[in-house]
């Protein structure tokens, strides 16, 4: 737990938090594509993590392992995604060191010392016909030399830095497809691999709701439960119908909403005591941003200061979004008429909202308003008329049904008590990583709905910056709220990869596609132009949503 953290010392933890995550999740999905390419038999020039100035380098067998500057995205370079061809063209100056009379190092530093060395006049260095590697030099004297070279031969560049040839049957073009299937998608699985194994990690260390039992297991400060109810209390009926266990609970508390009340009487069972009491229930309104939680009165109308004889609902919190501009609903104010489409009704409980809201199929078209008094700077109210009342922009029931988003949430602040079972929290694991998987394939059916529909636009998704904004909200939750959100950013980045986009591993897996169909590759030179030309828009993209993020950080 960090909840002391604030300020300077936060933003630290934050950065450091962000820098594990992203780097954890780039290195197993880069593992993922660098182990499957090394059991197909493709040679890996570089395993990288993070992009820009290498920071940290290790020289493997044939691999070179990198730590980049910044700690974004990451790479496993192939043999065959590269042209070296230019490096050794003819006419080229080229020197090389020889054992048993076999080429193990092409030397490209002209300043470096070799054993033999010429102008290259033929050669073949990626043996596609099966034959061996070989070249030939012309050397000061105009002899030609021909040199077989080997296949694991080094090119030898300045400051000694080298980089191993790669023979066709080492490159990833050589490969059957199913083949480069597997390497392309391995990267994203890992990444589900690693949210799965988050996940399991979550559940077990928490446990999972114990419904088969009536005991609270937790009671929320701030709600209506706090007042009354204590952890290890046990409800036994609602209205009345006795509630066996937590899912009998659950079933009665959807009844009440279905008859559009606003309070419940619990009978319950506090040191051997069985007690009854009613209870006004936290509604809220999330189409509209409106709610009675925080409000001393969460039932009915209550007498509004100032004015005697004139009730009206108590606002608790707020967050409206309005068509024109920011309105002034707020909280502590009272609301005592409603217009749903130009149809006008009298607020006299806060069943009538829950009606009015369950009744009605919220679209963006709707128009709705209130009559309400305003609570001003010294304290004194003030009649806002219908007619004045900005028009509330509101979030569809397409969009809060996509999202899982509870349209009208009633609570009293209760939870059951967790315990561990293995096999349920397999199933909590699993359960978790599937809300996550279809997550952002929700998201994006609102990113491609219709425009007079779609409440969503690509300024609502998230880049570097909102991740990290994120991370820094969940650190104040706790070590496990902040591994859930680490399995739920893999799973979003295994998938955003395999989205048929080019640039992206799904791209690359979409030309393999159309070469299987029609059993020709896409030239090489199309493909990296079409790479390129989404590269850049994926770029431009990126700065895009980037300023929307670092605009609702500053507020």
């Amino acid at each position: 737990m960090f909840l002391a953290l604030e300020g300077f010392p936060l933003v630290v933890v934050s950065i450091l938090a962000f820098i594990i995550i992203i780097g954890a999740i780039i290195c197993i999905h880069e593992a993922g594509h660098f182990v499957v390419a090394r059991k197909c038999g493709i040679l890996c020039h570089e395993f990288s993590i993070g992009m820009g100035p290498a920071i940290y380098k290790k020289k493997g067998q044939e691999t070179m392992f990198c730590v980049r500057a910044i700690p974004i995205g990451g790479f496993v370079s192939m043999a065959g995604e590269e042209t070296y061809d230019q490096l050794t063209k003819i006419g080229t100056t080229v020197g090389l060191n020889l054992e048993n009379n076999v080429a193990t190092e092409i030397i490209l530093d002209q300043n470096a010392t070799c054993m033999v060395s010429g102008t290259v006049v033929e050669k073949d260095l990626d043996g596609k016909e099966g034959k061996d590697l070989y070249i030939t030099l012309k050397d000061s004297e105009g002899n030609l030399n021909y040199y077989q070279i080997a296949e694991d031969a080094k090119y030898i560049f300045e400051k000694e830095e080298t980089l191993q040839i790669a023979p066709y049957n080492r490159t990833f073009d050589s490969k059957p497809k199913w083949q480069r299937f597997l390497v392309l998608f391995a990267g994203a699985f890992m990444n589900f691999v690693l949210a799965i194994f988050i996940y399991l990690i979550v559940s077990f260390a928490t446990g999972v709701p114990n419904l088969n039992s009536n005991v609270i297991g937790t009671v929320e400060e701030a709600y209506p439960a706090s007042s009354i109810l204590s952890v290890g209390d046990k409800i036994l009926a609602i209205n009345g119908n006795n509630t066996n266990t937590w899912t009998d609970f659950q079933k009665e508390m959807d009844t009440i909403k279905k008859s559009y009340a606003v309070s419940v009487e619990i009978t319950y069972l506090h040191d051997g005591i069985e007690k009854v009491e009613t209870l006004d229930l936290f509604t809220g309104f999330n189409s509209f941003g409106l709610s009675n939680y925080q409000s001393e009165h969460r039932s009915t109308a209550v007498d509004i200061p100032g004015y005697d004889g004139i009730k009206g609902l108590l606002v608790g919190n707020v967050n409206i979004r309005y068509k024109d501009e920011k309105g002034t609903i707020a909280k502590d104010d009272y609301l005592t008429k409603i217009s749903f489409d130009g149809e006008v009704t009298e607020l006299t409980s806060w069943s009538d909202l829950v009606k009015i809201f369950s009744e009605k199929v919220i679209t963006t078209s709707v128009d709705v308003r209130f009559e309400y008094y305003h609570k001003g700077e010294d304290g004194n109210y003030s009649l806002v008329t219908i007619d004045e009342c900005k028009s509330i922009e509101p979030y569809t029931d397409e969009v809060l049904d996509n999202q899982r988003i509870d349209k009208i949430p009633q609570l009293i602040g209760v939870a059951p008590e967790y315990h561990f079972s293995f096999f349920d929290c397999i199933g909590d694991a699993f359960k978790r990583f599937g809300d996550a998987f279809t997550l952002i394939f929700r998201t994006l059916k609102l990113l491609i709905a219709p425009s007079s529909v779609r409440q969503v636009g690509v300024q609502n998704l998230s880049s570097v910056v909102g991740i990290w904004g994120m991370i820094k909200d969940y650190i104040g939750a706790g070590f496990i709220p902040l591994l859930s959100l680490a399995g739920m950013l893999s799973v979003n980045i295994g998938i955003v990869n395999l989205l048929p986009i080019p640039a992206l591993d799904g791209g690359r897996i979409l030309f393999l596609l159309i070469e299987a169909i029609t059993g020709k590759k896409v030239p090489k030179k199309i493909e990296n132009i079409i790479t390129l030309v989404f590269m850049g828009l994926l770029f431009a993209l990126f700065i895009f949503i980037t300023v929307f993020d670092v605009m609702r950080l500053v507020g």
